[in-house]
């Protein structure tokens, strides 16, 4: 008889409401951490793709808090990247106005 088989007699012989119960919050439970190493597993199999692997090196080897302050240190840069290039995106279209104007007036 297969472990299924058995499992549904002996689903079939409690008759217990708050053990069927127990029964159906475990199983959920199991679904939830199979479906959690799952996601586990695909995000450690992704770890070097797309450029990651540029830190994966180092990342490694860091622990939770030197992890955090890594994060925020890179999402400052992108940050200040970010300003940087919007900054000389605004000038060079002021610049741009000005040579329209310029040409305008000749």
């Amino acid at each position: 008889m297969s472990r299924l088989d058995e499992f549904r007699d002996m689903i079939d012989s409690v008759k217990d409401k708050t053990v069927l119960e127990s029964g159906q919050q475990l199983l959920r439970e199991i679904i939830e951490v199979n479906s959690l190493k799952l996601k586990l597993k695909s995000l450690e199999d992704n770890l070097t793709n797309d450029g990651k692997a540029i830190f994966y090196f180092f990342a490694m080897d860091l622990d939770e808090d030197e992890v955090v302050f890594a994060a925020e240190r890179i999402s400052g840069k992108i940050k200040r990247i970010d300003r940087k290039a919007a900054n000389e995106a605004k000038k060079a279209a002021k610049d741009a106005n000005i040579q329209d104007k310029t040409e305008d007036e000749d």
